[in-house]
């Protein structure tokens, strides 16, 4: 199998190196953007476990080190979501999405360190979100013990600031980010050390809004969603936030205006999708579609949110 695809990305998996190429920036139809350097990452391995006490899972992730002189840097856990970590369009090969690199270079150039899980190849999948919520054996709830996982190898990092680590996810992964800050939860509310912050990119916010168990978040939390996402629909997270408001730790939501699931995804057109179980309008589907207005006004927020919380 090819491990890696020149597209995109040219990566050392037995090695230690990667090197990611730009993800290409709008710009007039008469000019071409001038190239970025590419970014530089390390295959990194971890071990999780799904369930408490279950089976352990040898998980992989990838270690994107942020820019600056400072031997200790704040860290991020970036969590994908249902579709993975890697590009749909070529399956032959495993490339980052653009939407992660964005997120990478972004992120590396505040001066951030940035980890990666891969929470589905080791688990023999590439994608779940074709799959029912019955059938997904990497849940969002199962997922939270990959992020303490995550948080361990960080505590082993001489390069990371251990008391300035922040999350950031997508979909799954930011319900996942839900989950994994949960003070309700046990294994959550008994770890010695808590994210600070935490970006959620439209979560789905109903198991939490309607539990009767309230909901504690373990470090402030900014929830970044379009107004018409039709997939994970906001009205959970507006009504979660209402019920956050006023404790220790806030949620914050913002909604942007004619904006859609996966808005923040550089160069995705707008279009429907008919084939995830269990949501939108039965016949319907579910709209997903990028929006360059919105994801550079989440991208200014998420970056203040993070410097305010972790610098």
């Amino acid at each position: 199998m090819r491990i890696w695809g020149k597209t995109i990305a040219s990566l050392c998996l037995t090695g230690l190196c990667a090197q990611f190429a730009a993800v290409a920036t709008a710009a007039a139809p008469a000019a071409k953007p001038a190239p970025l350097p590419p970014l530089r990452t390390e295959r990194v391995f971890l071990t999780s476990v799904d369930t408490p006490g279950g089976k352990a899972t040898a998980l992989f992730g990838f270690w994107f080190k942020g820019k600056g002189k400072s031997d200790k840097k704040p860290t991020i856990i970036a969590m994908h979501g249902c579709g993975g970590l890697y590009s749909s369009v070529n399956k032959e090969k495993i490339e980052f999405t653009p939407r992660h690199i964005a997120m990478a270079r972004a992120l590396t150039d505040a001066g951030y360190n940035v980890l990666f899980p891969d929470s589905f190849t080791p688990r023999g999948r590439r994608s779940i979100c074709q799959e029912s919520l019955a059938q997904r054996e990497a849940s969002s709830a199962n997922r939270r013990y990959d992020v303490q996982i995550a948080m361990r190898w960080l505590a082993t990092q001489e390069d990371v600031d251990y008391a300035r680590v922040g999350m950031v996810g997508w979909s799954h992964g930011a319900t996942t980010i839900l989950a994994a800050l949960n003070l309700a939860q046990t294994d959550v509310a008994v770890r010695k050390v808590q994210p600070k912050a935490a970006v959620a990119f439209y979560p789905t916010c109903t198991p939490y809004a309607g539990s009767r168990t309230p909901y504690k978040p373990a470090a402030p939390m900014l929830i970044l969603m379009g107004e018409n996402d039709d997939w994970t629909p906001p009205e959970a997270c507006e009504s979660l936030e209402k019920k956050v408001a006023g404790s220790d730790t806030d949620i914050t939501l913002r909604l942007y205006p004619d904006t859609y699931h996966d808005f923040d995804a550089p160069g995705l057109p707008m279009h429907v999708r008919m084939d995830i179980p269990g949501v939108g309008k039965r016949g319907e589907g579910v709209t997903s579609g990028g929006n360059p207005d919105s994801r550079a006004e989440a991208y200014r927020e998420m970056l203040k949110f993070l410097k305010d919380k972790l610098e």
